[in-house]
Order: C-alpha cells, then sequence, then structure tokens
C-alpha cells in the first residue's frame, strides 16, 4: 500500500541534423519525453531564415484556405523525403507556389459562382415570401416610376431585425418573412428611401438587386433561381474537383502536414547542442524506460541517431507517481499540493480506501449511492474522475445496507449496525476513531519520508516522544495506561532535547504544546464526517415526513424523488468538499510539502 514518487531518467539523443524533428517526434509518442534546455555548445532550431519561410509559408495558406474544397486539407499517404528544416520548409513552399499558380483561377472563379449561388438563394427565399403574401414580384426602379420621382427597393435583413418603417411616413412600406430572412418593401421618393436605406445597413441588412428575369409570381420566380441554383452548383461541384486533383498531384495536403510538424518541433525543442556530424537533445523520460527499446523504436522510424540513458542527470529529475490503474483517479489529492518530493509518501493508494470511506459515511443510503455509481459510469468515458464518483457510490451503499436507508427511507431495509438518529453518539464516535487511525498514519508516513532521506534516527529522537503522548491521550479514554505511555512520551522528550540543546528546551516544550494541542483538534475535526451523516439521515427523514404529508400515491412519489434529487445535489457537492477538506488539513499536513518537480512528458504533435 506504501509508494514512492518515481524520479525520471536522463536521456541524449544524438542523431543527424535532418533527423532530429523526427527524433524528437518519435520519442514523444513511443517514451514519454520532457526536453531540457541543452547548455553548452547549443543552437536555436529557429533560426532567420527558417522564421522567414515560416511566415511566407503561413501568409500562402492564410491567403487561399478559405478557397479550400473539403477533403484538400487531408494528408495524403506521400512519402516524403527526409531533410534539414530549412530544406523541407523550401521544398513546402515551392510545392505550395506551384498549386497556388494553377489553383488561383479556379479559386476566382469558384468565389464568383458561390456569390450567384448567395444571391439565386435570395431570391428564391424572396419568391417564397411573396407566394404566402400573393404578391407578384416586378423589378422596382424602372421606368414607370422614374418620371414622377418615384422608385421601389427591396431590402434583406436578419430575421431577428426589427426595422420601423413607420418613421418614414412618406414611404409605402410591407414586411415579408422568409425561411431565412426578412424582407422589406418601399417605394417612394429618394430622399426618405436613402434614410431607409441608412437604417437598414445599421441593422446588417442589404439592399437586394433584381435581374431582368427575376418577374411574375411568387412560385414562376422560385423556378427560375432553383434553375439557376442547379447550373451554378454543379459548376461550383466542378470547380472543386479540379481543385482537389491540383492539390493531389502538388502534395498539398502532406507539405503542410509537414510544416505543422516542423512547427511543432521548433516549439518543443527550442535548442539542441550541435557537433560536426552529429546533434543532440537532452531531457528526461519516463521511469521504466531502457535504452534497448528506446533505439529500436528510433530505427523503426529510420532516425539515424542513438539513444543513451542514465539514472542520474543534471539537477533535481521531474518525479512520476506510479500506481495501479485503481489509484491512478486518487493521485489528484496530492496533486492539490502540488508533486511529492522523491523522499516523502505517495498517498495515492491509502487514499483508495480513506477517501470513499468518508464519502460513503455521510452519504450513505443504498439508493442515492446506486444512482452516484450510474452517473460515474455513465460519464468514465468523459471525465476523468468518474471513478471517484463510482467508487464514493459504492461506499454509499455499503453505508446505507448498514444504517438502513434506501431512497432516504428506513422502513425498507434492516439496519445492519443502526440506524444514525437513534443511536447519534455512536455515530459521532466511529469517525473519531478512524480520523485517529489516519493521523497515526500520517505520522508513520513522516517517519518513513525521514528514513528515506537518512534522517530516521532523528526523527523519533524528536517526534517519537510526541507519537507517545497522541498514542498515551487516546488510550486514556479507555484505560489508565494512557496516562503512563503520554507520560513516557513526555519524559523522552525533554530527556532528548534537554541534552540536545538545553537552552532551546523551553522553546521546545512550547512547540510541544503546541504540536499535541493541534493533533488533538485535528482528531476532533473528524467529528464532522458524524454530523453530516446524522445531518444526511435527519434531511432524509424531512423528505419521507413531506411525502407522507402529501398523501403518499403520485404527489407522495413526486416529493421523495425531488427530495432524494435535492439531496444528491446539495449534499453530494458538500460531502466532496468535506472529504478533499479532512484529506488535504488533516491527513496531508502531517507528511506532504508538495515540493517535488512533476515530470511533463512533451505532447506529440497531432
Amino acid at each position: 500500500m506504501i509508494a514512492r514518487p518515481q524520479a525520471a531518467r536522463w536521456l541524449r539523443l544524438l542523431a543527424v541534423d535532418d533527423d532530429l524533428p523526427l527524433g524528437l517526434e518519435t520519442l514523444a509518442r513511443t517514451a514519454p519525453f520532457e526536453p531540457e534546455a541543452v547548455t553548452g555548445d547549443a543552437r536555436p532550431v529557429l533560426t532567420p531564415e527558417i522564421l522567414e519561410r515560416l511566415k511566407r509559408f503561413d501568409a500562402l495558406v492564410e491567403r487561399f484556405r478559405l478557397g479550400w474544397p473539403e477533403g484538400l486539407g487531408e494528408a495524403e499517404n506521400r512519402e516524403l523525403p527526409h531533410a534539414a528544416p530549412l530544406v523541407l520548409l523550401d521544398q513546402a513552399l515551392m510545392a505550395l507556389e506551384a498549386w497556388r499558380a494553377e489553383a488561383e483561377p479556379l479559386i476566382q472563379l469558384e468565389h464568383e459562382q458561390r456569390a450567384r449561388e448567395a444571391e439565386w438563394l435570395l431570391l428564391r427565399d424572396l419568391a417564397g415570401a411573396l407566394g404566402s403574401g400573393g404578391l407578384r414580384l416586378e423589378p422596382f426602379g424602372r421606368e414607370q416610376g422614374e418620371s414622377v420621382g418615384v422608385r421601389g427597393v427591396i431590402h434583406a435583413l436578419p430575421l431577428d431585425a426589427l426595422p420601423a418603417p413607420e418613421v418614414f411616413p412618406a414611404l409605402l412600406t410591407r414586411l415579408l418573412h422568409g425561411e431565412r430572412r426578412l424582407f422589406l418593401l418601399a417605394v417612394g421618393r429618394e430622399e426618405p428611401l436613402a434614410a431607409l436605406a441608412e437604417q437598414v445597413a445599421a441593422l446588417h441588412g442589404r439592399p437586394v438587386t433584381l435581374p431582368e428575369w427575376a418577374s411574375g409570381t411568387g412560385q414562376e420566380v422560385a423556378d427560375k433561381a432553383a434553375g439557376r441554383l442547379r447550373i451554378t452548383s454543379a459548376w461550383i461541384r466542378e470547380i472543386q474537383e479540379r481543385l482537389l486533383a491540383i492539390g493531389a498531384r502538388h502534395g498539398v495536403a502532406a507539405w503542410i502536414q509537414a510544416v505543422r510538424h516542423l512547427k511543432w518541433y521548433f516549439q518543443a525543442a527550442r535548442t539542441v547542442g550541435s557537433g560536426q556530424a552529429l546533434h543532440r537533445f537532452e531531457g528526461w523520460v519516463a521511469p521504466g524506460i531502457e535504452a534497448a527499446g528506446v533505439n529500436e523504436r528510433l530505427r523503426r522510424a529510420g532516425v539515424r541517431g542513438l539513444a543513451s540513458l542514465s539514472d542520474n542527470g543534471p539537477g533535481d529529475p521531474p518525479l512520476t507517481l506510479v500506481n495501479p490503474w485503481w489509484a491512478r483517479p486518487f493521485e489528484r489529492f496530492p496533486r492539490l499540493l502540488g508533486m511529492p518530493g522523491r523522499d516523502e509518501v505517495d498517498p495515492s493508494r491509502v487514499l483508495a480506501v480513506v477517501a470513499p470511506l468518508l464519502f460513503g459515511y455521510m452519504f450513505g443510503d443504498v439508493g442515492q449511492g446506486a444512482v452516484l455509481f450510474g452517473m460515474g459510469v455513465a460519464m468514465r468515458r468523459h471525465f476523468e474522475a468518474a471513478w471517484l464518483l463510482m467508487s464514493g457510490g459504492v461506499a454509499s451503499i455499503f453505508f446505507g445496507f448498514l444504517f438502513g436507508s434506501l431512497f432516504s427511507s428506513e422502513a425498507i431495509l434492516p439496519a445492519l449496525w443502526l440506524h444514525p438518529t437513534a443511536h447519534p453518539l455512536a455515530v459521532l464516535a466511529a469517525p473519531l476513531a478512524f480520523g485517529a487511525g489516519l493521523i497515526l498514519t500520517g505520522l508513520g508516513f513522516s517517519a518513513l519520508g525521514a528514513h528515506w532521506r537518512g534522517h530516521g534516527s532523528a526523527w523519533w529522537r524528536h517526534e517519537g516522544g510526541v507519537v507517545l503522548i497522541y498514542l498515551g491521550a487516546l488510550l486514556a479514554f479507555f484505560t489508565p495506561i494512557g496516562y503512563d505511555l503520554a507520560l513516557l512520551g513526555l519524559g523522552i522528550f525533554v530527556v532528548v532535547n534537554g541534552l540536545e540543546s538545553p537552552g532551546h528546551l523551553p522553546a521546545r516544550l512550547a512547540h510541544l504544546l503546541e504540536t499535541v494541542l493541534q493533533l488533538g483538534v485535528n482528531t476532533f475535526s473528524f467529528a464532522r464526517v458524524g454530523a453530516f451523516a446524522l445531518a444526511h439521515a435527519g434531511l432524509s427523514q424531512a423528505v419521507m415526513t413531506l411525502a407522507d404529508l402529501a398523501g403518499g400515491g403520485v404527489a407522495g412519489g413526486v416529493v421523495l424523488l425531488l427530495g432524494n434529487g435535492l439531496i444528491l445535489a446539495l449534499e453530494g457537492l458538500v460531502v466532496s468538499v468535506q472529504t478533499t477538506r479532512l484529506i488535504l488539513f488533516e491527513f496531508f499536513v502531517r507528511f506532504l510539502s508538495g515540493g517535488g518537480r512533476p515530470f511533463r512528458p512533451l505532447p506529440p504533435p497531432d
């Protein structure tokens, strides 16, 4: 059950310059690798020449990306040559420039066709709105009205726009509702029409220009627009097929992917060690990785290089927690304080038992625990902490059987231990005993960490008396031997500290008093576990009482459903917070500082 953080191993990779990006990617994908800044003969990987080419490439991609048909961004199975980053960028630029020269006229043509397609869609929507209103569409602004200075206009507006044409009494207006937008028809003189156009523009609308063929009933115009849509859409599809063929011929997607990998490399590596023929990466790999396996993966990837591993690297190595699958979700508790140090106990395996027990004791109900477990099962693929919910649900079911509670009712299941509200003192006392055992476990972890650091004897000289005093105080509630044990611990503390530094004995005695009082407060803090168990039982009884007052039947069932839902939402959150608080401030404070350096492996490129 006792685990210790594992130190990462130091790795050095020597490779030819052309294969450095592939070597780093292979390490990131196969052997979790955290690069370290190279010292001494380091050189930056992002040179001014490379940066200038990256800017040119990004400008080309940004300019023409909107013209790419769907599928052009998917990488083909094309083998690109191994080359130095600068050479690879030059080849990518040449390929993209060649594609641009051939594809740019087609892209421009596609833009024109899409603009026409948008106009035909607008007219089809307008025709639909006219059909529902029984109107005919005739081109406005033609000769019939120009002799008297009057003309008609049509504006298209968003569906949520609210034009206010009543402020233009000199205009004759009508508002039509289309499928995708509103259409405002207006007839009048130039000045009020110009004012209306300004208001429409403020509402993100636009004028509709009617072609010569757009006349007739709504159905007639809709049929004409549909015919032109079919022609335009077919033309767009043909252009896209030709663009796809051009993109495949020039390998555009493969080159874009290659440049994206280079960008990942530039950001991840930053500097490399520079030699005459070989260059190097340095960094850390996860514990348990061996050089033979790494070199085999590099060979399979085609990397011309060699990796060497050592257990001793420069500075303090990063640490990682190594636990079985059932304890890994509980690693998030110590990580709230930081990574446990190299000579500190990793409490994740202990927490896999302690945390569910604390939660389940405060939330003891078979039915509600089953709901929590079911929620955890449903979310396990999308929510990393789902296992915490599942384990808490199982513990709630266990204590629900002990308390005889099923969906707030204590009349269905017999209590295998007791009903909380009937025996409140026992419910409060059990968590105190559990908390004392957990605090003693924390003190034991502190002693073990001191032993790993080589300070085990010093820990026992200074803290052994504290442990005996605490144990004696606990036993004094049951047997007079506890007083003798506490006095023995006090005597040991006074003798050891008096012999080591007599002048500091009063200060250390004051510190001893503070420590013992703190241990007592930490122990009594676990009484809140019993208090929340009683609160849960009391709230459950209140729900059952309200259900009885509702008269049973459907009304009572609704009250039970809402009451249990409230308990799950409210108490589930409160109990989770209390469990976390007890673990952090009553357990971890004894042995865990969280001053270790976490191992952060480099994420591979997308």
